[in-house]
């Protein structure tokens, strides 16, 4: 307003000396000098902006080098508001900008209009055994020895009481996700009502954008445990705060300030952790201890118990039994009732087992993923030699089944046949009476007996039946009997 006054002053025809006397003796606070009177004459008369404090003008100093670029940088918010002040300097330095980053991000902070009228962010409370909060977390770690190795986790958080669980496991894969959280309903011996996520491919594998599909994993564990599924609107992980927080609290409250000796260590120290924060220490956000609050979300889903463990956890895929009496699962060939080649199946993808329902019948494998060789169980190799008709054909299947014993068995049939020489039906014989030992012996005990005649260059029967003999020996002494000579 000073500067406005020395105008109207000048106005009247006063000389400088005149303006800076009356100006200093109405406002005696901020005394004004000649020279001063003398300067502000010489500028153009401010309007209503420049007195508001809107208008731009040069500043004290030499101008910034980021100044010429205003108004390009204007026209680009203009045309594109969203656009991040990275985005607007790569922009401008292809338009010959050469300054500092410091320099342009004070111009873009002077331009850049604020945000008007944004949504406020609504908090809520849920009740007990409402919303249970789920995602992963990594972080890089040194071992005490040195080894680097990247930890992943998976955290699970009550909304209502805080309690947490974490997972340590060994990627961020769909089936992973779910046996993760069915460990974590373990730990926390209830279901809660709706389950909250991000959108990672493992959980949604619809666009964003597109109606939300859930990953069929999780839709039927959900569904299986009578659970909903709720997905976090995109780009905002405030939704899911609490979890957020859990996941940042875990990486830097834990992994980052421990030293551990191996991954038993890690376990075991987050074990103990877990065990504090849960069940001694108060939660920041209600000032109770989470294992207290656990008491009342367990009381309000004591009709919600979970009725598997996590390697328990069946996964439900469909299948059809191929022309070679086998079902193919996550890269492996499980062989099944070779009578019901065509028919539909069922597999029940366990942690450590696979089981094949067709129809009425029922059998369990060993899980073995990404296997070469098929998976076979006795009696359905026994099924399939009665299923085939022909010699050359049963004595194909026989030294299939020999073959599927693994390296040891393949090294001692590839010898075997270069044996027999030119002769295309040489090997039936000694594969049928080795099939004969199989049946007898088992997988295991003849692949050691095949793999000992290997060893001394004897590919011949009577090689595995010595390989055999000294086994069997030792299986008459512990009968209490005495081995045939």
């Amino acid at each position: 307003m000073t500067r406005l006054a020395i105008h109207h002053q000048s106005a009247v025809a006063r000389s400088h000396a005149a303006i800076a006397a009356a100006i200093n003796q109405s406002q005696p606070d901020e005394p004004v000098s000649v020279r001063s009177v003398r300067r502000v004459l010489s500028e153009p008369k401010p309007d209503l902006a420049a007195l508001n404090g809107d208008a731009v003008g040069p500043g004290p100093g030499r101008p910034s080098c980021a100044e010429p670029f205003r108004h390009q940088v204007a026209t680009l918010l203009e045309s594109e508001s969203a656009l991040s002040t990275v985005e607007l300097l790569r922009r401008c330095r292809e338009s010959g900008y050469a300054g500092g980053k410091s320099a342009f991000y004070d111009l873009v902070k002077s331009v850049r209009k604020p945000s008007v009228g944004a949504e406020p962010i609504v908090r809520f409370e849920g009740v007990p055994g409402e919303y249970a909060q789920f995602d992963f977390g990594e972080r890089w770690i040194e071992y005490a020895g040195g080894a680097r190795r990247k930890v992943i986790a998976f955290v699970g958080r009550l909304k209502y009481s805080r309690h947490v669980h974490v997972e340590i496991v060994p990627d961020q894969k769909a089936e992973t996700l779910v046996r993760a959280v069915v460990a974590c309903l373990e730990a926390w011996r209830c279901v809660p009502l709706i389950w909250v996520f991000d959108n990672p491919k493992t959980v949604r594998t619809s666009a964003i954008g597109q109606p939300i599909v859930i990953h069929s994993y999780l839709a039927g564990l959900a569904a299986e445990l009578n659970a909903a599924v709720l997905l976090c609107t995109p780009h905002q992980p405030q939704q899911k705060g609490a979890v957020e927080r859990g996941v940042g609290w875990f990486k830097n409250g834990f992994l980052a300030q421990r030293r551990f000796v191996d991954a038993a260590d890690l376990q075991s120290q987050l074990t103990a952790w877990l065990a504090e924060a849960n069940g001694t220490r108060p939660s920041d956000a209600t000032g109770e201890i989470p294992a207290a609050r656990l008491v009342q979300e367990q009381a309000a889903l004591h009709d919600r118990p979970l009725p598997f463990t996590a390697a328990q956890f069946a996964l439900r895929l469909p299948a059809t039994v191929l022309p070679t009496g086998t079902v193919h699962i996550l890269g492996t060939t499980y062989s099944v009732d070779p009578k019901r080649v065509g028919a539909p199946a069922m597999v029940l993808l366990r942690a450590t087992e696979v089981e094949i329902v067709i129809g009425g019948s029922r059998c369990t494998h060993r899980r073995v993923d990404f296997c070469d060789l098929p998976q076979r169980l006795p009696e359905h190799r026994r099924e399939m030699l009665g299923a085939v008709f022909g010699e050359r054909k049963r004595n194909s299947f026989q030294r299939q089944c020999l073959w599927e014993l693994g390296r040891e068995a393949q090294d001692f049939l590839e010898g075997l046949v270069h044996r027999c020489g030119a002769d295309a039906t040489g090997w039936y014989r000694p594969v049928a009476q080795l099939y004969a030992l199989l049946e007898e012996h088992g997988d295991s005990v003849l692949r050691e007996a095949m793999a000992n005649a290997h060893g001394a260059k004897r590919h011949d029967v009577p090689a595995v039946v010595r390989a055999l003999r000294p086994r069997a020996q030792l299986g008459s002494v512990a009968d209490g009997s005495e081995g045939r000579p």
